[in-house]
């Protein structure tokens, strides 16, 4: 069990292992420095302690932890075990359980019920803060909010003493505890916490070793020659102990056993570390358990098989004895030094994990077997969970025995979103007693199923794919819409693994042998056919899997296929470049649908809301858009339907970047790629980067967004899919934030395949030619910067989004800044028009600091000054700090100049009698239409004079038009001129 080390004296409570502590003072005084925070300093310190089996590497963190406990820092410690391996987050559970700190308690149950909830499916904590328990929803693939709310129970336990956390004998780790570590690592906690590891790097699990890389290194070796007579004490002579020294290569464990046991001598020819010295050992730990009588034997291996830490009663039901008979025979095995007592009254440990090994090796395999069945009904009967029964059934169950079935799926279930690795070995036991028979058929299917999530969402995504496979093998071609199914989440898979004309084949395959084309089973597949055309970036070819779908949604009146399919219709349009009226028709439609669809039926085809909530996001419709993809989300968590989760956390994290809402796109954007290091998936990691590498030139961190999205396109690699050149583009857009337009520019063509840009969506084009047209006007290049802003102009005109628009005019802005940036301004005004419409606040704010920029070079202060702070006030909102800073650097300049007076006498002089009086008109504020009829005239003519007007009274936009009227009429220079 774990301890809350206070005094020194509990480090008996840990079955302390040795006598006095000999040597290892240089490793000692490391552990101790880190105790030592520098004032202001609260971030997690991680340190490996390795070294070969007996080493002292526990004898040397036990007393580090007593250093720790008298300078008054809590400690928990737990350890990982052998036989064990599959109990979930065991070492964590083995730290925490029973051993937090009273004041700890107290305070963690201030974390929030979301948290608090959280921990409580790992850990035993008691109730919540609240007075109902929370009800957490969690999918496999967002343990990271588990492994978070674990980083905020170890800061909130480590304020305000600190804590130190021992994980011991971490070489046996369960694959939930190795990952929870790994996340700890990459986001320490932000608290004086020592995580002290100590494993045998020769049995690590690479991942475990290439994990603790990253931690400080402490390597114990041999004892020196010299200490071995403080080791051994004064009764050993100075041949002997020499003579041991020799055998036992310096290693403690070796030394004790060797110098027990009496019998061995030196030999000049034996060579050490050749394995000998631990052959030696085993013999010797051998011929302790060949010289206990039969009692003592049985009861000894009853332990071993019961746990690392355990009681009689339980050793009594192992060894199916009398209860007082084992405690008799458990103080002969303590006598011997072979057991001893643990921190717990009445619960017992054998004195080293080596020693139990060994009784467990002593005992017959079918002995092993019955005993293994008799934990497991001791531990049921105590009512303990299938993942405290499981490792006891799996060696022992039979064949077919339904008991033991259920027991195993009961584990994987409970195991299936918190340790999914843990899942998947359950899953695949039970697979292995399941009979290989018609009536168990059903059965198979659903865990292969089941067994493939599990590996999907731990990185084993071949796998994974190979046992949809299997399944797909074993389906009747009767089953038409199961098949349709498990070839649907094939497809995903061989998606993640950017296998995407792998996808699209085996589709086709399931398709062409349907014999009803106009099955639902069709149905699915051609909605799996559309989707994967999106991710793989197919803009060129065009085929009608979505309206195909649609056509047999309707026929068998399914309002929930009905709205997936209407829903993919629609993102398919936008992404060949079609808005018209009757894509808003068909948006508000599947809108109307979704919303009248209860939850359980929505939840059979929930991909409804990811197309539905893209669809509405590249249509402007932010709101709506974040509203159906919340509820996706909440029904995603409910059902499982964990691959769904990323496209509905990217859709929100992408509207929430339109929206200025730059932390909460980080967040999800952050979760996304948390998710892409859980799946394994080089697709997901590329797109989750990309994104972030967007919010961060946002946020103004140049080098991380370049870090980040040079990680994109690394995880992109070769592929020429979607996200790969989104990627790429997002890269450009960093390279130019950070001074370098030329880079800029070769890759975003290059990955674009063009000045066309191709390999991008038609629907972003407009957004990529204006980042373009910006690189060129850095560089001098007016002309093609005009040749961008005419294809951002003309695939705007085709949109009629107002984003898109406000893309085209920047763009148009970009093109004339040097030649006229009086007109320049003009454009820059009307893009933050458009983007203000589309409620694109960041990009907003950029076309106000051009315009800005703009205005005071034509020596308009005042209406300069008024954009400016127009851009400052949208970026300090949305924490855009570098577009923020760019903002105060300029109104510093406009501030520093000062007024700038010019006549605007003659400049309204120029106008015609016309002129003056549409003018006039357009500064009561009335528009194009209203002046039209008033003057009888039409509404074209009225846009020439107003663009006229503009032109000649050098004022950026209609809404100053008054302003500069009054401020001729009144002799002033117009500086007041407003929007």
């Amino acid at each position: 069990m774990g301890a809350a080390v206070g005094q020194p004296t509990s480090e008996m409570a840990r079955g302390h292992r040795g006598g006095c502590f000999v040597g290892r003072r240089r490793e000692l005084g490391r552990l101790r420095r880190l105790l030592q925070w520098p004032e202001g300093e609260q971030v997690a310190r991680f340190v490996q302690v390795v070294g070969e089996p007996g080493i002292g590497k526990t004898r040397l963190l036990q007393e580090f932890a007593g250093a720790a406990g008298r300078a008054g820092v809590p400690v928990l410690w737990g350890r990982a075990d052998e036989f064990e391996r599959e109990l979930p987050f065991g070492v964590f559970i083995d730290a925490v359980a029973d051993h937090l700190p009273e004041a700890a308690v107290e305070r963690i149950t201030q974390l929030g019920e979301d948290a608090w909830g959280l921990l409580r499916t790992v850990f035993p904590l008691g109730r919540g803060p609240g007075p109902k328990q929370p009800a957490v929803e969690l999918l496999d693939i967002e343990r990271y909010r588990l492994h978070r709310a674990v980083r905020a129970l170890w800061e909130t336990v480590a304020a305000p003493e600190g804590l130190v956390l021992v994980l011991d004998d971490l070489h046996w780790a369960d694959a939930g505890s190795i990952e929870l570590l790994d996340h700890l690592i990459r986001h320490p906690p932000r608290a004086r916490v020592v995580v002290a590891t100590a494993f045998r790097p020769r049995q690590a699990p690479a991942r475990l070793s290439a994990i603790l890389s990253q931690a400080e290194l402490i390597e114990v070796g041999p004892l020196a020659a010299a200490e071995i007579e403080q080791f051994l004490g004064p009764g050993a002579a100075a041949g002997r102990r020499r003579e041991l020294y020799d055998v036992g290569c310096g290693n403690p464990l070796y030394l004790q056993a060797l110098a027990r046991d009496g019998r061995w001598t030196h030999d000049a020819d034996r060579v050490c570390p050749a394995g000998d010295a631990s052959d030696l050992l085993r013999a010797s730990l051998s011929d302790d358990f060949a010289a206990l009588g039969s009692a003592e034997l049985g009861v000894a291996q009853a332990a071993a098989i019961a746990g690392e830490e355990f009681d009689a009663d339980l050793v009594a039901a192992v060894a199916d004895c009398d209860r007082n008979e084992v405690l008799a025979v458990i103080d002969r095995l303590v006598d011997r030094d072979l057991l001893r007592p643990a921190g717990v009254p009445g619960h017992f440990r054998y004195r080293h994990p080596l020693v139990r090994t060994m009784a467990y090796q002593t005992a017959g395999a079918g002995w092993r077997v019955a005993a293994h069945a008799r934990a497991a009904a001791a531990l049921r009967q105590r009512g303990a969970p299938a993942t405290a029964r499981a490792h006891h059934v799996e060696r022992s169950a039979a064949y077919g025995d339904p008991a033991a079935i259920d027991v195993l799926l009961d584990a994987a279930v409970t195991t299936m979103h918190t340790t999914p690795a843990t899942a998947a070995h359950w899953l695949e036991v039970t697979l292995r007693l399941l009979p290989d028979d018609a009536t168990a058929q059903p059965m198979r299917l659903s865990l292969l199923g089941m067994r493939a999530r599990a590996l999907g969402v731990t990185g084993r995504l071949a796998d994974s794919r190979e046992l949809l496979h299997e399944a797909l093998r074993l389906l009747p071609a009767e089953s038409a819409e199961e098949r349709a199914r498990v070839a649907g989440f094939c497809a995903v898979i061989d998606r993640l693994l950017g296998h995407h004309a792998e996808a699209r084949a085996l589709l086709l395959h399931e398709l062409d042998g349907l014999a009803d084309p106009d099955s639902v089973a069709a149905a699915l597949l051609k909605l799996e056919l559309a989707a994967g055309r999106l991710t793989r970036g197919d803009f060129t070819t065009h085929h009608p899997w979505a309206y195909e779908a649609l056509a047999i949604a309707r026929h068998h009146s399914d309002r929930a296929l009905l709205a997936t399919a209407m829903g993919m219709c629609v993102l398919n349009g936008l992404l060949d470049g079609t808005v018209d009226s009757q894509t808003f028709a068909s948006l508000d439609e599947t809108s109307a649908v979704v919303d009248a669809l209860p939850d359980g039926d929505l939840s059979r085809h929930l991909e409804a809301t990811v197309w539905l909530g893209w669809s509405e996001m590249f249509l402007e419709r932010p709101a709506e858009a974040l509203r159906h993809l919340d509820r996706g989300l909440r029904l995603a968590r409910t059902t499982g339907q964990n691959h769904l989760m990323t496209y509905l956390r990217m859709g929100q994290g992408t509207t929430y970047g339109l929206l200025g809402r730059l932390q909460e796109a980080a967040d999800c954007f952050a979760d996304a790629l948390e998710v892409s290091r859980l799946t394994g998936s080089d697709e997901l990691r590329a797109m989750a980067l990309a994104n972030l590498c967007w919010i961060t030139t946002w946020q103004g961190d140049h080098a991380r967004a370049l870090r980040l999205g040079e990680q994109a396109v690394a995880a992109a690699g070769e592929d020429k899919d979607w996200y790969a050149a989104v990627a790429h583009g997002l890269l450009a857009q960093a390279r130019l934030h950070a001074d370098d337009p030329g880079t800029c520019i070769e890759i975003l063509v290059r990955a674009g395949g063009g000045p066309g840009l191709p390999n991008l969506d038609p629907l972003s084009r407009a957004g990529w030619y204006e980042l373009l047209a910006a690189a060129d006007a850095r560089l001098h290049h007016a002309e093609r910067a005009g040749d961008w802003a005419h294809r951002a102009e003309t695939l705007a005109a085709t949109l009629g989004l107002h984003m898109r628009t406000g893309f085209a005019r920047l763009a148009r802005a970009h093109a004339l800044r040097s030649a006229d940036p009086a007109h320049a301004a003009r454009h820059a005004v009307a893009a933050a028009e458009s983007f203000a419409e589309a409620g694109d606040r960041v990009d907003a704010g950029r076309a106000h600091l051009l315009a800005g920029v703009l205005l005071d070079r034509c020596g308009h202060s005042g209406p300069a000054g008024r954009e400016l702070a127009s851009a400052h006030a949208l970026f300090t909102a949305c924490g855009a700090r570098g577009f923020q800073a760019r903002a105060v650097r300029a109104q510093r300049r406009v501030n520093a100049r000062g007024p700038r007076h010019s006549s605007r006498s003659g400049r309204i002089g120029s106008l015609t009698r016309r002129e003056l009086e549409i003018a006039r008109l357009v500064g009561t504020g009335m528009t194009n239409r209203q002046i039209a009829a008033q003057l009888c005239v039409s509404s074209k003519t009225v846009e020439v004079h107003v663009s006229r007007i503009l032109a000649k009274l050098a004022v950026p936009a209609r809404a100053a038009v008054a302003n500069a009227l009054a401020g001729a009429e009144n002799g002033g220079d117009g500086g007041s001129t407003g929007r």
